[in-house]
């Protein structure tokens, strides 16, 4: 070992003089190969002082290498890992005799009491009857740095992945399925675990040929850049075998020499924006309608007004006429006809007033089981009605509303009068009456067992002059004048209707309410 601790051949060794200068030049040149080492480089002694260090040690623990000669090795150590250290070089003391090499990370204390992880590399070596242990020392902390930014991110990505809304499954080459989130586990109803334990196959979430078809896209240049695929609509198969539509979002994984090694897409189930579009349609369609109506009230009206005079003169000459003729007059049979059909030209105008609404009206509170009864009173006497049996199913306790009771009771006699015509004057008509407080809504059900309304003519009844009666039997305003009134007390009209089984109309009106202890309370019940 020479001057300054570091083992060399000795000149002894060599009786050559050529090989004595070798050794020389050698000797010269090893100190400087420690100190161009990249890593940190201390020689130990038996009671672990540092006989020799090299600047890269000096750095590494902040002591200058005046200061570090002599000092005890085990002082650098951080106190949980002075034990492990210990243990190691006991070890290496007991196999003295031979060389011995380990390693093991640790945590270096700096002078200024900060800590560093390092990799120490300890290697034994008996010389000339002396035991030194050799420590390189690596720093670890840029690596650990590195390692725990990929962790970190690491982590952030799987936590996107496995939180995402959207259903993310990656498979590899063979179509196994290595990653399936929460969000797939929603749509598709498998749990993670039986997927990617349980074997389910990639395929086994599409319909049959989809992947394949999906996998030749991704491949193919004429469908965007190959292997990548997004926004294509696709059928889903479900854990339960339903037919799911979703969007998807698909690409394929490459390694560093461009060879596919998995696949990733990302689904999105369509089934909440296709209802969606479904309910803007159907409200763009009751929109339209509604705008129609109302436009055609206003024409009803007008047309209304301009008959209405003629037709009261007609109606005044006809009679006048009539009271100037003998009982027996052969033509007071032709101007009782005139008379007669003025009367129901009269009746069709007083429609199309009350199609255009304008009627004045009378808003109060009231309680629509006591306007059904009124409604019903009336028409259960008349003969139409001698072979209905009425069934009454009302709430008692039912949420009052503010509404015109003359208009309701004219929806409800137009309504239950259909009903009867459509049942041939022989059936059951069933009224059901029924609070909805989560809506505060109020619900009547008008439902006949007569011979149904045909699909086609289903979206056309509410239209105004629109009639399956015979010639001279309807109007075609009734229906329409019954939508106008719900609509017109803030409530909307619907029908399910089966052939020759009966139909049922529905109507929501708006409830008052009074907020009282307990919940609601009713006002104006029996």
């Amino acid at each position: 070992m020479n001057e300054k601790g570091i083992p060399f051949p000795s000149i002894n060794q060599s009786n050559n003089s050529t090989e004595d200068h070798q050794l020389l030049e050698i000797q010269k040149i090893f100190p400087k190969i420690f100190e161009l080492s990249s890593n940190g480089i201390l020689v130990i002694g038996r009671d672990f002082r540092i006989e020799f260090t090299n600047i890269q040690a000096s750095e590494l623990s902040g002591f200058p290498k005046d200061q570090l000669i002599g000092k005890d090795f085990r002082d650098l150590i951080s106190p949980e890992d002075r034990e492990k250290i210990s243990n190691l070089t006991a070890q290496m003391h007991l196999r003295s005799d031979e060389s011995t090499r380990v390693s093991a990370e640790f945590k270096l204390i700096t002078k200024s009491k900060a800590t560093r992880d390092i990799d120490i590399y300890l290697v034994s070596a008996p010389l000339e009857g002396s035991f030194k242990i050799y420590a390189y020392l690596r720093d670890l902390s840029e690596r650990i740095r590195i390692e725990n930014k990929l962790r970190e991110a690491n982590r952030f990505l799987t936590n996107i992945i496995f939180s995402s809304v959207d259903g993310i499954i990656a498979a590899d080459i063979k179509g196994n399925i290595i990653i399936f989130n929460q969000g797939a586990a929603r749509m598709l109803g498998y749990s993670a675990d039986e997927v990617i334990n349980g074997g389910v196959h990639i395929t086994q979430i599409y319909i049959p040929g989809q992947a394949k078809e999906l996998m030749r896209r991704l491949r193919c240049p004429d469908f965007g850049e190959i292997g990548k695929l997004s926004s294509t609509e696709i059928s889903a198969v479900t854990k339960q075998g339903e037919i799911l539509p979703a969007s998807l979002s698909a690409a394929i994984i490459y390694d560093e020499a461009g060879r596919e090694i998995a696949s990733v897409g990302i689904f999105t189930d369509l089934r909440e924006r296709i209802r969606m579009q479904k309910e803007l349609e159907e409200t763009h369609l009751k929109l339209l309608h509604s705008e129609k109506m109302a436009s055609l009230g206003k024409l009803a009206a007008g047309v209304a007004h301009e008959i209405n005079n003629p037709l009261g003169g007609i109606l005044l000459y006809a009679n006048l006429l009539l009271e100037d003729m003998p009982p027996d007059h052969p033509r007071s049979a032709n101007v009782k006809k005139i008379i007669d059909q003025t009367l129901r030209c009269k009746d069709i105008v007083k429609e199309l007033l009350d199609f255009g609404r304008q009627a004045e009206h009378n808003m109060v509170t009231c309680n629509i089981n006591q306007v059904l009864e009124q409604s019903i009173s009336l028409l259960s006497r008349q003969s139409s009605f001698l072979n209905i049996k009425i069934v009454k199913d009302m709430d008692p306790l039912l949420l009052p509303i503010v509404a015109d009771p003359g208009q309701l009771n004219q929806v409800f006699i137009n309504l239950m009068t259909n009903a009867a015509d459509a049942m041939n004057g022989m059936g059951i008509l069933t009224v059901r009456t029924y609070s909805l407080p989560e809506e505060n809504k109020v619900g009547v059900d008008i439902s006949d067992t007569g011979c149904g309304i045909p699909p086609e003519t289903l979206p056309r009844i509410f239209d105004p002059f629109f009639t399956t009666k015979d010639m001279g039997k309807g109007t075609g305003l009734g229906l329409s004048t019954v939508y106008g009134i719900i609509g017109e007390h803030g409530g909307t009209i619907d029908v399910r209707s089966q052939l020759n089984e009966g139909s049922t109309f529905i109507l929501r009106l708006p409830a008052q309410t009074t907020e009282a202890e307990g919940g609601w309370m009713s006002i104006g019940k029996d």
